[in-house]
């Protein structure tokens, strides 16, 4: 067993070490056992990431020999918009940077790397000449983008493939969308979410949920439930701060939604 073969069986967050990626350590570790079951399901398995930024999440698949190409969407803005009701900064934004980073990591395997700079809704899926096996939608984290990333993932995805988002806690609508747009289709899925906060959508017959990585972490998900809720705890204390929490009394008295019959 080489290295590579060794960290991933051990889900070691060290196949992130070279690149930072703005995810946690759980998290690391789910793309880490979502990654192990799809290269047992798929060998020689197409990867495609909307929201690149500096390539953190695309070094474990640039290390895999048994990853065949990555596609890497990104439109490589300077100011993004964010659910969250923040404008978030992405200082020295550019492909040339990720490329350049990823190059330390494994020079002798760019060649399977193809970055396309643009927005999904800009984008042709003619630029996707491969089916895809694994998608990972990180991009602008408002509910209209990720509704646009998932139907251009959907478009390009093999008959069985699966398709994840990072920051689930914070684009959940659009998740739900996403959901919604596939139940109108009639397309089959399973969708659960795992610790911190990667939501999965298998489509079709990929089943990733039997991987004993995958597994273990679905029975522990009760970490992805808190950890949303306790991340957007700052609402529910702002919401709670005078005057909000007066007005909010006097409108439910009014309404007279606090009397239970």
């Amino acid at each position: 067993m080489n290295n590579f073969e060794a960290l991933i069986e051990n889900l070691d967050p060290k196949l992130f070490e070279k690149i930072y990626s703005q995810s946690t350590e759980p998290d690391k570790k789910t793309l880490l056992a979502i990654q192990s079951a799809t290269r047992e399901l798929k060998p020689n398995y197409n990867y495609l990431e909307i929201g690149s930024y500096l390539g953190g999440s695309i070094q474990p698949h640039l290390l895999d020999d048994k990853c065949a190409k990555i596609y890497s969407i990104d439109k490589r803005p300077a100011i993004q918009p964010d659910a969250r009701g923040i404008d978030y900064l992405y200082e020295n934004n550019s492909t040339a940077r990720m490329l350049e980073k990823l190059n330390e990591v494994a020079p002798e395997k760019m060649d399977k790397i193809i970055t396309i700079d643009g927005d999904s809704s800009e984008i042709s899926t003619s630029q996707v000449p491969d089916k895809i096996d694994l998608c990972f939608i990180d991009g602008e984290h408002t509910d209209a983008a990720v509704l646009r990333d998932f139907k251009f993932c959907q478009s390009v995805l093999a008959e069985n493939g699966a398709i994840m988002f990072h920051d689930s806690h914070i684009t959940y609508i659009g998740i739900a969308d996403s959901l919604n747009y596939l139940d109108e289709k009639g397309i089959s899925y399973r969708a659960y979410i795992l610790p911190h906060i990667v939501f999965v959508v298998e489509i079709g017959d990929f089943p990733l949920h039997k991987n004993p990585h995958i597994l273990e972490r679905l029975i522990d998900n009760h970490q992805s439930y808190l950890f949303s809720l306790q991340t957007n705890d700052e609402f529910r204390r702002f919401a709670n701060r005078f005057p909000f929490r007066q007005l909010r009394n006097f409108m439910v008295k009014r309404r007279k939604n606090n009397i239970s019959r």
